[in-house]
């Protein structure tokens, strides 16, 4: 005859019998029902803060868009404006030193023919 036991012993070192594991497997099942209903509150309530973090972000998002608007506007203008004459500069700026260096190679040529004609001739 090999009847096998299927009782779980207890911390206490107690086997329970077959209606009081029943009782425990209930009470078990009851916890964590209990706690799956903790657990989902726990879960809506962090996504309704979570929705309505979001939408406070969006606000503060459009708020300062709509505040800084402005400011960037006529800070965009005041970069090109200024801007602009030193990109016009840099821009006239290789002329400008073929330009001086033309005049000064042709003030030097100037005076050396001057230095050849006022020389003595033998």
């Amino acid at each position: 005859m090999t009847d096998e036991w299927q009782d779980t012993p207890e911390e206490d070192g107690i086997t329970l019998g077959p209606e009081a594991a029943l009782e425990r497997e209930i009470a078990k099942s009851k916890a964590l029902k209990v706690e799956r209903l903790q657990l989902k509150d726990r879960v809506e309530q962090l996504t309704t803060q979570n929705r309505s973090l979001s939408d406070q972000l969006e606000a503060l998002k459009q708020k300062w868009a709509s505040s800084t608007d402005g400011r960037e506007h006529s800070i965009h203008k005041a970069e090109t404006s200024s801007s602009r004459p030193l990109q016009s500069t840099h821009r006239f700026l290789p002329n400008r030193w073929a330009f001086i260096l033309l005049a000064f190679n042709l003030a030097a040529i100037g005076i050396l023919l001057l230095f050849l004609l006022q020389k003595p001739t033998p």
